[in-house]
Protein backbone atom coordinates (compact mmCIF):
# COMPACT_ATOMS: atom_id res chain seq x y z
CA UNK A 1 0.00 0.00 0.00
CA UNK A 2 1.37 2.94 -1.14
CA UNK A 3 1.95 6.40 1.47
CA UNK A 4 -0.67 8.25 -0.43
CA UNK A 5 -2.87 5.25 0.29
CA UNK A 6 -1.90 5.17 3.81
CA UNK A 7 -2.90 8.50 4.45
CA UNK A 8 -5.71 9.15 3.22
CA UNK A 9 -7.58 5.75 4.59
CA UNK A 10 -6.40 7.37 7.97
CA UNK A 11 -8.02 10.66 6.99
CA UNK A 12 -11.36 8.89 6.21
CA UNK A 13 -11.70 6.89 9.43
CA UNK A 14 -10.60 10.30 11.27
CA UNK A 15 -13.51 11.35 9.31
CA UNK A 16 -15.40 8.66 10.61
CA UNK A 17 -15.05 9.51 14.27
CA UNK A 18 -15.57 13.19 14.35
CA UNK A 19 -18.83 12.13 15.39
CA UNK A 20 -18.13 9.69 18.34
CA UNK A 21 -16.17 12.18 20.30
CA UNK A 22 -15.32 10.91 23.28
CA UNK A 23 -15.39 7.25 22.04
CA UNK A 24 -12.53 4.65 20.89
CA UNK A 25 -13.11 1.83 17.44
CA UNK A 26 -10.89 -0.92 15.98
CA UNK A 27 -11.98 -2.19 12.59
CA UNK A 28 -10.93 -4.92 9.96
CA UNK A 29 -11.75 -5.62 6.70
CA UNK A 30 -12.92 -9.02 5.59
CA UNK A 31 -12.98 -9.84 1.30
CA UNK A 32 -15.27 -11.95 -0.67
CA UNK A 33 -14.64 -14.47 -3.61
CA UNK A 34 -15.86 -12.43 -7.07
CA UNK A 35 -19.46 -13.04 -7.06
CA UNK A 36 -19.87 -14.43 -3.06
CA UNK A 37 -21.98 -13.17 -0.23
CA UNK A 38 -21.07 -15.69 2.60
CA UNK A 39 -17.57 -15.62 5.03
CA UNK A 40 -15.38 -17.61 4.20
CA UNK A 41 -12.50 -17.31 6.93
CA UNK A 42 -10.12 -19.46 4.33
CA UNK A 43 -9.56 -16.63 2.01
CA UNK A 44 -7.12 -14.20 1.38
CA UNK A 45 -6.29 -12.74 5.40
CA UNK A 46 -9.72 -13.37 6.44
CA UNK A 47 -9.27 -15.48 9.56
CA UNK A 48 -6.99 -13.30 10.79
CA UNK A 49 -9.25 -10.45 10.91
CA UNK A 50 -12.07 -12.19 12.05
CA UNK A 51 -9.86 -13.13 15.21
CA UNK A 52 -8.92 -9.70 16.03
CA UNK A 53 -12.64 -8.66 15.73
CA UNK A 54 -14.04 -11.17 17.95
CA UNK A 55 -10.70 -10.66 20.39
CA UNK A 56 -12.03 -6.77 20.08
CA UNK A 57 -15.87 -7.13 21.00
CA UNK A 58 -14.77 -9.83 23.69
CA UNK A 59 -12.46 -7.15 25.64
CA UNK A 60 -15.11 -4.08 24.92
CA UNK A 61 -18.05 -6.17 25.89
CA UNK A 62 -16.08 -7.55 29.37
CA UNK A 63 -15.21 -4.25 29.97
CA UNK A 64 -18.66 -2.89 29.33
CA UNK A 65 -17.53 -0.50 27.15
CA UNK A 66 -19.17 -1.83 23.66
CA UNK A 67 -21.35 0.58 22.40
CA UNK A 68 -22.12 -0.67 18.36
CA UNK A 69 -20.57 -2.45 15.71
CA UNK A 70 -20.99 -1.17 12.08
CA UNK A 71 -20.83 -2.57 8.84
CA UNK A 72 -20.25 -1.45 5.49
CA UNK A 73 -20.08 -3.94 2.44
CA UNK A 74 -19.22 -3.04 -0.48
CA UNK A 75 -19.12 -4.78 -4.45
CA UNK A 76 -16.51 -4.32 -7.51
CA UNK A 77 -17.92 -3.11 -10.67
CA UNK A 78 -17.34 -6.11 -12.34
CA UNK A 79 -21.04 -7.53 -12.84
CA UNK A 80 -24.22 -5.90 -13.18
CA UNK A 81 -25.00 -2.78 -10.84
CA UNK A 82 -27.92 -3.74 -9.88
CA UNK A 83 -27.10 -7.22 -9.04
CA UNK A 84 -24.06 -5.57 -7.08
CA UNK A 85 -26.28 -3.76 -4.99
CA UNK A 86 -28.15 -6.76 -4.01
CA UNK A 87 -24.58 -8.69 -3.29
CA UNK A 88 -23.70 -6.01 -1.29
CA UNK A 89 -26.52 -6.08 0.72
CA UNK A 90 -26.07 -9.69 1.20
CA UNK A 91 -22.93 -9.42 2.52
CA UNK A 92 -23.51 -7.19 5.10
CA UNK A 93 -26.21 -9.73 6.18
CA UNK A 94 -24.05 -12.72 6.11
CA UNK A 95 -21.17 -10.79 8.07
CA UNK A 96 -23.58 -9.46 10.77
CA UNK A 97 -24.99 -13.10 10.92
CA UNK A 98 -21.45 -13.93 11.49
CA UNK A 99 -20.47 -11.71 14.38
CA UNK A 100 -24.15 -12.87 15.94
CA UNK A 101 -22.71 -16.43 16.10
CA UNK A 102 -18.86 -15.75 16.85
CA UNK A 103 -19.29 -12.51 18.64
CA UNK A 104 -22.10 -13.77 21.22
CA UNK A 105 -23.68 -9.93 20.59
CA UNK A 106 -27.25 -9.23 20.08
CA UNK A 107 -28.01 -8.21 16.58
CA UNK A 108 -29.83 -4.87 17.96
CA UNK A 109 -26.03 -3.46 18.38
CA UNK A 110 -24.63 -4.26 14.40
CA UNK A 111 -25.38 -1.29 12.12
CA UNK A 112 -25.89 -2.55 8.58
CA UNK A 113 -24.99 -1.05 5.09
CA UNK A 114 -25.00 -1.68 1.89
CA UNK A 115 -22.94 0.39 -0.78
CA UNK A 116 -23.03 -1.04 -3.67
CA UNK A 117 -19.97 -0.39 -6.02
CA UNK A 118 -17.20 0.75 -4.19
CA UNK A 119 -16.58 4.20 -6.69
CA UNK A 120 -14.93 6.23 -4.24
CA UNK A 121 -12.46 3.57 -2.96
CA UNK A 122 -11.55 2.66 -6.91
CA UNK A 123 -10.98 6.39 -7.04
CA UNK A 124 -8.74 6.58 -4.12
CA UNK A 125 -6.66 3.69 -5.45
CA UNK A 126 -6.41 4.72 -8.99
CA UNK A 127 -5.29 8.58 -7.54
CA UNK A 128 -2.57 6.79 -5.35
CA UNK A 129 -1.68 4.72 -8.04
CA UNK A 130 1.29 4.70 -10.98
CA UNK A 131 -1.07 2.74 -13.32
CA UNK A 132 -1.20 4.13 -17.21
CA UNK A 133 -3.64 6.77 -18.16
CA UNK A 134 -4.15 7.36 -14.80
CA UNK A 135 -5.28 10.65 -15.37
CA UNK A 136 -7.92 9.54 -18.02
CA UNK A 137 -9.16 7.11 -15.66
CA UNK A 138 -9.62 10.02 -12.73
CA UNK A 139 -11.80 11.90 -15.28
CA UNK A 140 -14.10 9.11 -16.27
CA UNK A 141 -14.42 8.35 -12.34
CA UNK A 142 -14.86 12.14 -11.49
CA UNK A 143 -17.09 13.54 -14.98
CA UNK A 144 -18.84 10.22 -16.18
CA UNK A 145 -22.68 9.45 -14.20
CA UNK A 146 -22.91 5.76 -13.30
CA UNK A 147 -25.70 6.32 -16.11
CA UNK A 148 -26.23 8.22 -19.64
CA UNK A 149 -30.02 9.17 -20.71
CA UNK A 150 -30.97 10.27 -23.65
CA UNK A 151 -33.65 12.87 -23.79
CA UNK A 152 -36.38 9.82 -24.21
CA UNK A 153 -34.76 9.11 -20.68
CA UNK A 154 -33.13 5.71 -22.38
CA UNK A 155 -29.86 4.44 -21.08
CA UNK A 156 -26.97 5.20 -23.83
CA UNK A 157 -24.16 4.77 -21.81
CA UNK A 158 -22.45 5.17 -18.17
CA UNK A 159 -19.22 5.42 -15.81
CA UNK A 160 -18.65 1.13 -16.29
CA UNK A 161 -18.96 1.33 -20.15
CA UNK A 162 -16.73 4.84 -20.41
CA UNK A 163 -14.05 2.79 -18.32
CA UNK A 164 -13.87 -0.26 -20.35
CA UNK A 165 -14.08 1.38 -23.86
CA UNK A 166 -10.69 3.70 -22.78
CA UNK A 167 -7.58 2.92 -24.75
CA UNK A 168 -9.20 -0.40 -26.09
CA UNK A 169 -10.18 -1.40 -22.23
CA UNK A 170 -6.53 -1.47 -21.45
CA UNK A 171 -6.90 0.24 -18.08
CA UNK A 172 -10.41 -1.50 -17.04
CA UNK A 173 -8.04 -5.24 -17.17
CA UNK A 174 -5.09 -3.36 -15.01
CA UNK A 175 -7.93 -2.22 -13.16
CA UNK A 176 -9.77 -5.49 -13.13
CA UNK A 177 -6.70 -7.24 -11.82
CA UNK A 178 -5.09 -5.04 -9.59
CA UNK A 179 -7.68 -3.30 -7.86
CA UNK A 180 -11.14 -4.95 -8.07
CA UNK A 181 -10.12 -8.07 -5.70
CA UNK A 182 -9.84 -5.31 -2.48
CA UNK A 183 -13.10 -3.60 -3.51
CA UNK A 184 -15.22 -6.85 -3.33
CA UNK A 185 -14.57 -6.32 0.99
CA UNK A 186 -16.78 -5.49 4.11
CA UNK A 187 -15.20 -3.15 6.78
CA UNK A 188 -16.55 -3.61 9.80
CA UNK A 189 -15.70 -0.87 12.66
CA UNK A 190 -16.20 -1.89 16.62
CA UNK A 191 -17.11 1.46 18.77
CA UNK A 192 -17.04 1.64 22.09
CA UNK A 193 -16.36 4.41 25.09
CA UNK A 194 -12.92 5.06 25.89
CA UNK A 195 -11.63 4.05 29.08
CA UNK A 196 -10.62 7.02 30.83
CA UNK A 197 -7.89 4.98 32.64
CA UNK A 198 -6.69 4.47 29.83
CA UNK A 199 -7.02 6.64 26.77
CA UNK A 200 -3.87 5.58 24.93
CA UNK A 201 -5.20 1.98 24.86
CA UNK A 202 -7.19 2.40 21.96
CA UNK A 203 -5.98 0.53 19.66
CA UNK A 204 -5.13 2.09 15.57
CA UNK A 205 -7.53 0.93 12.89
CA UNK A 206 -6.35 -2.50 11.37
CA UNK A 207 -7.53 -2.08 7.82
CA UNK A 208 -9.47 1.56 7.33
CA UNK A 209 -12.61 2.23 5.46
CA UNK A 210 -12.78 3.89 1.76
CA UNK A 211 -11.69 7.16 1.56
CA UNK A 212 -14.55 9.82 1.43
CA UNK A 213 -14.97 11.10 -2.36
CA UNK A 214 -12.52 13.67 -3.10
CA UNK A 215 -13.53 17.32 -5.25
CA UNK A 216 -15.78 16.29 -8.25
CA UNK A 217 -16.57 13.03 -7.88
CA UNK A 218 -20.50 12.12 -7.25
CA UNK A 219 -20.91 9.28 -5.26
CA UNK A 220 -25.12 9.68 -5.24
CA UNK A 221 -25.13 8.79 -8.63
CA UNK A 222 -24.47 5.01 -7.27
CA UNK A 223 -28.27 4.95 -6.18
CA UNK A 224 -29.85 5.92 -9.07
CA UNK A 225 -33.01 3.98 -10.25
CA UNK A 226 -31.64 0.92 -12.76
CA UNK A 227 -32.73 0.10 -16.22
CA UNK A 228 -34.39 -3.07 -17.18
CA UNK A 229 -32.35 -3.12 -20.37
CA UNK A 230 -28.83 -1.38 -21.48
CA UNK A 231 -28.37 -1.18 -25.32
CA UNK A 232 -24.88 -2.16 -26.45
CA UNK A 233 -23.01 1.04 -27.21
CA UNK A 234 -19.38 -0.55 -27.66
CA UNK A 235 -17.77 -3.36 -30.42
CA UNK A 236 -18.22 -6.79 -29.47
CA UNK A 237 -16.74 -7.86 -26.02
CA UNK A 238 -14.10 -10.35 -25.97
CA UNK A 239 -15.91 -12.07 -22.81
CA UNK A 240 -18.68 -11.46 -20.99
CA UNK A 241 -19.00 -11.40 -17.03
CA UNK A 242 -21.66 -13.28 -14.97
CA UNK A 243 -23.86 -11.55 -15.25
CA UNK A 244 -23.60 -10.78 -18.54
CA UNK A 245 -21.61 -7.33 -19.07
CA UNK A 246 -19.15 -7.09 -21.12
CA UNK A 247 -15.72 -7.21 -19.56
CA UNK A 248 -12.72 -6.71 -22.16
CA UNK A 249 -10.30 -10.09 -22.23
CA UNK A 250 -7.62 -10.42 -20.00
CA UNK A 251 -4.36 -11.05 -22.01
CA UNK A 252 -1.79 -13.08 -20.73
CA UNK A 253 -2.17 -12.28 -17.11
CA UNK A 254 -3.79 -14.39 -14.54
CA UNK A 255 -7.56 -13.68 -13.34
CA UNK A 256 -7.87 -12.16 -10.77
CA UNK A 257 -9.66 -14.63 -8.72
CA UNK A 258 -6.07 -16.48 -9.04
CA UNK A 259 -5.10 -14.03 -6.25
CA UNK A 260 -5.87 -15.07 -3.11
CA UNK A 261 -7.14 -18.77 -4.36
CA UNK A 262 -7.48 -21.19 -1.70
CA UNK A 263 -7.48 -24.79 -2.29
CA UNK A 264 -10.22 -27.00 -0.80
CA UNK A 265 -10.10 -30.77 -0.34
CA UNK A 266 -14.25 -32.43 -0.10
CA UNK A 267 -15.17 -35.20 1.15
CA UNK A 268 -18.56 -37.11 -0.82
CA UNK A 269 -20.45 -40.15 -0.57
CA UNK A 270 -22.91 -41.24 -3.91
CA UNK A 271 -26.28 -41.98 -2.92
CA UNK A 272 -27.10 -43.65 -5.73
CA UNK A 273 -24.51 -46.26 -4.90
CA UNK A 274 -25.92 -46.70 -1.56
CA UNK A 275 -29.02 -47.35 -3.36
CA UNK A 276 -27.63 -50.27 -4.77
CA UNK A 277 -26.21 -51.52 -1.52
CA UNK A 278 -22.37 -50.67 -2.46
CA UNK A 279 -20.18 -48.76 -0.28
CA UNK A 280 -18.48 -45.72 -1.52
CA UNK A 281 -16.92 -42.41 -0.64
CA UNK A 282 -14.70 -40.57 -2.74
CA UNK A 283 -11.87 -37.71 -2.09
CA UNK A 284 -11.66 -34.56 -4.57
CA UNK A 285 -8.83 -32.27 -4.14
CA UNK A 286 -7.74 -29.02 -5.80
CA UNK A 287 -5.20 -28.98 -8.67
CA UNK A 288 -5.80 -25.21 -9.54
CA UNK A 289 -8.28 -22.74 -9.87
CA UNK A 290 -10.13 -24.33 -12.65
CA UNK A 291 -8.77 -28.09 -12.33
CA UNK A 292 -9.92 -30.44 -9.66
CA UNK A 293 -8.83 -34.82 -9.24
CA UNK A 294 -12.16 -36.75 -7.91
CA UNK A 295 -10.93 -40.16 -7.04
CA UNK A 296 -14.32 -42.48 -6.10
CA UNK A 297 -14.14 -45.67 -4.61
CA UNK A 298 -17.10 -48.35 -4.92
CA UNK A 299 -16.90 -51.90 -3.24
CA UNK A 300 -19.68 -54.71 -2.87
CA UNK A 301 -19.05 -57.72 -1.28
CA UNK A 302 -22.97 -59.11 -0.73
CA UNK A 303 -26.38 -61.05 -2.77
CA UNK A 304 -29.52 -59.24 -3.25
CA UNK A 305 -31.41 -61.64 -1.18
CA UNK A 306 -30.35 -64.69 -3.25
CA UNK A 307 -27.62 -66.73 -4.49
CA UNK A 308 -28.69 -65.68 -8.16
CA UNK A 309 -28.82 -61.67 -8.14
CA UNK A 310 -25.59 -60.25 -6.76
CA UNK A 311 -23.30 -56.56 -7.76
CA UNK A 312 -20.22 -57.22 -5.95
CA UNK A 313 -17.52 -54.74 -7.43
CA UNK A 314 -14.49 -53.17 -6.64
CA UNK A 315 -13.47 -49.97 -8.38
CA UNK A 316 -12.22 -47.13 -8.90
CA UNK A 317 -13.01 -44.04 -11.36
CA UNK A 318 -10.30 -41.14 -11.09
CA UNK A 319 -11.39 -37.98 -12.92
CA UNK A 320 -9.82 -34.98 -13.92
CA UNK A 321 -11.91 -32.35 -13.89
CA UNK A 322 -12.63 -28.50 -15.10
CA UNK A 323 -14.58 -26.18 -13.68
CA UNK A 324 -15.23 -23.43 -16.42
CA UNK A 325 -17.27 -20.72 -14.40
CA UNK A 326 -16.02 -18.42 -11.64
CA UNK A 327 -18.84 -19.91 -8.94
CA UNK A 328 -17.44 -23.38 -9.75
CA UNK A 329 -20.67 -25.03 -10.18
CA UNK A 330 -20.74 -26.43 -13.41
CA UNK A 331 -17.68 -28.95 -14.49
CA UNK A 332 -16.76 -31.66 -17.37
CA UNK A 333 -14.42 -34.53 -16.59
CA UNK A 334 -12.60 -37.30 -18.10
CA UNK A 335 -12.06 -40.69 -16.24
CA UNK A 336 -10.21 -43.70 -15.89
CA UNK A 337 -11.59 -46.66 -14.79
CA UNK A 338 -11.04 -50.35 -13.10
CA UNK A 339 -13.02 -52.41 -11.92
CA UNK A 340 -13.45 -56.04 -10.86
CA UNK A 341 -16.65 -57.84 -10.87
CA UNK A 342 -18.79 -60.95 -9.57
CA UNK A 343 -22.67 -59.91 -11.93
CA UNK A 344 -26.00 -61.57 -11.44
CA UNK A 345 -29.21 -59.91 -12.24
CA UNK A 346 -31.48 -63.24 -12.03
CA UNK A 347 -31.25 -64.47 -15.35
CA UNK A 348 -29.86 -67.28 -16.57
CA UNK A 349 -25.92 -66.37 -16.75
CA UNK A 350 -23.22 -64.92 -14.00
CA UNK A 351 -20.64 -63.40 -14.79
CA UNK A 352 -17.09 -62.71 -13.62
CA UNK A 353 -14.45 -61.11 -14.55
CA UNK A 354 -11.68 -63.80 -15.69
CA UNK A 355 -10.20 -66.00 -13.24
CA UNK A 356 -10.60 -63.26 -10.69
CA UNK A 357 -7.88 -61.67 -12.08
CA UNK A 358 -9.20 -59.59 -15.55
CA UNK A 359 -10.49 -56.45 -13.94
CA UNK A 360 -12.27 -54.19 -16.57
CA UNK A 361 -10.16 -51.49 -17.65
CA UNK A 362 -11.48 -48.40 -19.95
CA UNK A 363 -12.79 -44.40 -19.71
CA UNK A 364 -14.79 -41.82 -20.34
CA UNK A 365 -16.54 -38.35 -20.08
CA UNK A 366 -18.71 -36.91 -17.73
CA UNK A 367 -20.73 -33.52 -16.74
CA UNK A 368 -22.27 -32.38 -13.62
CA UNK A 369 -23.14 -29.64 -11.35
CA UNK A 370 -22.55 -28.69 -7.87
CA UNK A 371 -24.86 -26.93 -5.86
CA UNK A 372 -24.83 -25.33 -2.23
CA UNK A 373 -26.64 -26.60 0.51
CA UNK A 374 -27.30 -24.05 3.53
CA UNK A 375 -25.67 -20.77 4.17
CA UNK A 376 -22.42 -21.87 4.68
CA UNK A 377 -21.32 -23.33 1.30
CA UNK A 378 -19.84 -26.43 2.85
CA UNK A 379 -22.24 -28.55 2.30
CA UNK A 380 -22.86 -29.40 -1.02
CA UNK A 381 -25.13 -31.71 -3.13
CA UNK A 382 -23.17 -33.37 -6.72
CA UNK A 383 -24.82 -34.51 -9.53
CA UNK A 384 -22.77 -36.37 -12.54
CA UNK A 385 -23.56 -38.45 -15.59
CA UNK A 386 -20.61 -40.46 -17.30
CA UNK A 387 -20.22 -42.43 -20.16
CA UNK A 388 -17.36 -44.21 -21.77
CA UNK A 389 -15.88 -47.48 -23.31
CA UNK A 390 -14.45 -50.34 -21.49
CA UNK A 391 -12.76 -53.41 -22.56
CA UNK A 392 -13.70 -56.72 -20.70
CA UNK A 393 -12.75 -60.13 -20.57
CA UNK A 394 -14.77 -62.52 -17.99
CA UNK A 395 -15.53 -65.47 -17.65
CA UNK A 396 -19.80 -67.08 -18.24
CA UNK A 397 -21.12 -69.56 -15.49
CA UNK A 398 -24.39 -71.14 -15.01
CA UNK A 399 -26.80 -68.63 -12.26
CA UNK A 400 -27.13 -70.88 -10.00
CA UNK A 401 -25.26 -72.53 -6.68
CA UNK A 402 -22.19 -73.86 -8.30
CA UNK A 403 -22.84 -73.11 -11.23
CA UNK A 404 -20.83 -74.71 -14.16
CA UNK A 405 -18.43 -72.68 -16.45
CA UNK A 406 -19.91 -72.29 -19.77
CA UNK A 407 -17.27 -70.01 -21.91
CA UNK A 408 -14.58 -66.64 -21.89
CA UNK A 409 -15.95 -63.82 -23.32
CA UNK A 410 -13.83 -60.77 -24.59
CA UNK A 411 -15.76 -57.69 -25.42
CA UNK A 412 -16.14 -53.62 -25.72
CA UNK A 413 -18.65 -52.24 -23.61
CA UNK A 414 -19.92 -48.93 -24.54
CA UNK A 415 -22.44 -46.62 -22.37
CA UNK A 416 -23.15 -45.19 -19.08
CA UNK A 417 -20.61 -45.68 -16.49
CA UNK A 418 -21.17 -43.33 -13.60
CA UNK A 419 -24.23 -41.68 -12.46
CA UNK A 420 -23.94 -40.18 -8.95
CA UNK A 421 -26.12 -37.97 -6.92
CA UNK A 422 -23.44 -37.18 -3.80
CA UNK A 423 -23.24 -35.35 -0.84
CA UNK A 424 -20.07 -33.73 0.11
CA UNK A 425 -18.65 -31.47 2.88
CA UNK A 426 -15.72 -28.93 1.43
CA UNK A 427 -12.20 -28.36 3.60
CA UNK A 428 -10.32 -25.35 3.12
CA UNK A 429 -6.41 -26.13 2.57
CA UNK A 430 -2.73 -24.30 2.73
CA UNK A 431 -3.43 -21.13 1.31
CA UNK A 432 -1.69 -20.45 -1.92
CA UNK A 433 -0.58 -17.33 -3.16
CA UNK A 434 -3.07 -14.18 -2.73
CA UNK A 435 -1.92 -10.28 -1.81
CA UNK A 436 -2.07 -8.94 1.77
Amino acid sequence: MSVKRIFLSVICLSCFLSAHAGQGADSVRIYYRAGYRYVEPGFRDNRAALDRLVRYIGEARSAGRLERISIRSYASPDGANRANELLSERRADSLSSWIVRHGSVPASLIDRQAAGIAWDELRAQVAASGMLYRDEVLDVLDNTPVWIFDEKNQVVGGRKQRLMDLRGGEPYRYMLREFFPDLRSSVVVTLYFRSEETPESTQPPAVAPPPAPEPGLKPAENDEPQPATVPDTAAAPERTDEAGEAIPALIGKASPEAKGWTPRLVVKTNAVGWAMAISNVAVEIDLSQKLSLNIPVYYSAWNYFSGTTKFRMLAAQPELRYWPTRDRRLFAGVHFGVASYNLALGGKWRIQDHDGMTPALGGGVSVGYRMPLGRSDRWNVEFSLGAGAYRLHYDKFHNEPGGAYSSTVRKTFFGVDNAAVSFSYTFDLKKKGGRR
